[in-house]
């Protein structure tokens, strides 16, 4: 068996988007409700949104993604304002793994990335009795 680990503030979590599915609720229709207006005019509703060929920054790789995913990470996600000191913890961390196109974040890169509590809180937060907006552990 397994040892079992108990996550620290290095232990990387992503948005699992079979919980929204399981829990009543529509990924898509989230992602679009953290768009800047500017994408909101693009797409007025999550259906909207069709998949496009996003290239990746760095790499220059070109990959086909929910074009909601794409305006997240290159655009939204990139405003000043995204992530407000006014942003609620839980809302602050969900913005950002979408801005990160849900590539796993750690407690502590999360912490740098919204500027909010700090990496032992945001980690008490995600390992809290509840699943706030599918965050969840990366699994190995």
């Amino acid at each position: 068996m397994p040892a079992i680990v108990r996550p620290d503030t290095k232990t990387l979590f992503q948005i699992d988007p079979t919980w929204f599915a399981q829990n009543g609720r529509d990924l898509r229709e989230e992602m679009h409700g953290a768009l800047c207006a500017e994408c909101r005019a693009r797409y007025p509703s999550a259906a909207d949104a069709p998949v496009v060929d996003r290239i990746h920054p760095r790499t220059a790789e070109v990959q086909r993604v929910d074009a909601l995913w794409e305006c997240l990470a290159d655009h939204c996600g990139r405003l000043p304002g995204y992530i407000a000191p006014s942003t609620l913890l839980t809302v602050a961390i969900f913005r950002a793994l979408l801005a990160n196109g849900n590539q796993a974040m750690s407690p502590e890169q999360l912490h740098r990335r919204i500027g909010k509590s700090n990496p032992a809180g945001i980690l008490k937060l995600l390992l809290g009795a509840e699943i706030e907006n599918g965050i969840v552990p990366l699994e190995n």
